[in-house]
């Protein structure tokens, strides 16, 4: 168990809030990492599945922070991070790039697959966490993921995502072309202590499962209420492609909510200072949506 105040966090809050790390293991798979935050020590209100995107870990940037503010608006917290990012999560260095070169779409489904039956079997009972209703959040590719699961697990009464992208084939023909000639992309990241790698076996995964991982049609066939939040600035998915994701009649609710002056992160750096106006903004916005459809609603059809 350690408390809330780590060097990734560096938000001047200092709430002493618990946390409780988890080790989440499947046959033949690397093991999954998660933060458990609790709501309340009388049973909270619902438990909430935190992803995050590419090159982040559960603890980067804002997501002590905003795990913290869901947690203190009464819901359990399990901010998880993907096996193979490749982080050390002490240090938030890549210290695992041979992990972080193998990852694919589809490991980071399985993990997060495990993660939802982790808790549907009851392991974190003895904890408190309620199971009866489940919220997901994922911010950028976590988003996506989180989308593509979600129709998985009927416990997922509701979903949120941030900066989410709308397609995973992101790259020029002559990019792919030279990705698939060196077997890898490389490119640089002040958190790696060399050149990073993502292996071609990424694209061929994604070029693969095009039907499976058709992100709009995913979204639009979730029944459960869906609230998007975008930064205004946001240069690595635009709101044009975000909004693909409403192109589609809906099943259940869905709301886009736009941050005004906002880029991808909200305009948090990693290890982050204090929060943002933005990240505030959204993470107001995030609370009050769990409220309300994992509470508030949830009670009137009792």
């Amino acid at each position: 168990m350690i408390l809330d105040e780590n060097p990734h966090c560096k938000d001047g809050l200092r709430r002493e809030t618990a946390v409780r790390e988890i080790e989440i293991r499947a046959p033949g798979r690397s093991p999954v990492r998660a933060d458990l935050r609790r709501g309340s020590p009388g049973g909270a209100r619902a438990i909430i599945i935190a992803c995050h995107g590419f090159l982040g870990y559960k603890r980067w940037g804002f997501f002590p922070y905003l795990s913290g503010r869901l947690a203190a608006a009464g819901f359990d917290v399990l901010t998880m991070s993907f096996s193979l990012n490749g982080v050390d999560e002490t240090t938030g260095m890549f210290d695992r790039p041979e992990e972080f070169a193998r990852n694919t779409v589809s490991a980071e489904i399985a993990d997060l697959r495990s993660v939802l039956a982790f808790v549907r079997s009851g392991a974190l009972d003895r904890d408190g966490v309620r199971r009866e209703a489940l919220g997901l959040f994922g911010h950028s590719r976590g988003g996506a993921v989180a989308l593509l699961a979600a129709g998985e697990f009927p416990e997922a009464s509701s979903i949120v995502t941030w900066s989410t992208l709308a397609r995973f084939d992101r790259y020029t023909e002559r990019r792919k072309a030279a990705w698939k000639k060196e077997g890898a992309l490389v490119f640089d990241d002040p958190r790696a202590r060399g050149p990073l790698r993502l292996d071609y076996s990424y694209y061929e995964d994604i070029d693969a499962r095009r039907e499976s991982f058709d992100i709009p049609r995913a979204a639009a066939a979730l029944s459960i209420p869906h609230l998007m939040i975008h930064g205004e600035r946001d240069a690595a998915v635009t709101l044009r492609e975000t909004r693909t994701l409403l192109a589609e009649p809906r099943k259940g609710e869905a709301r886009l909510e736009i941050v005004r002056g906002a880029g991808h992160a909200f305009n948090v750096t990693h290890p982050m200072r204090r929060p943002t106006g933005a990240l505030e903004r959204a993470a107001g916005l995030s609370a009050e949506w769990f409220v309300r459809t994992l509470v508030t609603e949830r009670k009137k059809r009792q």
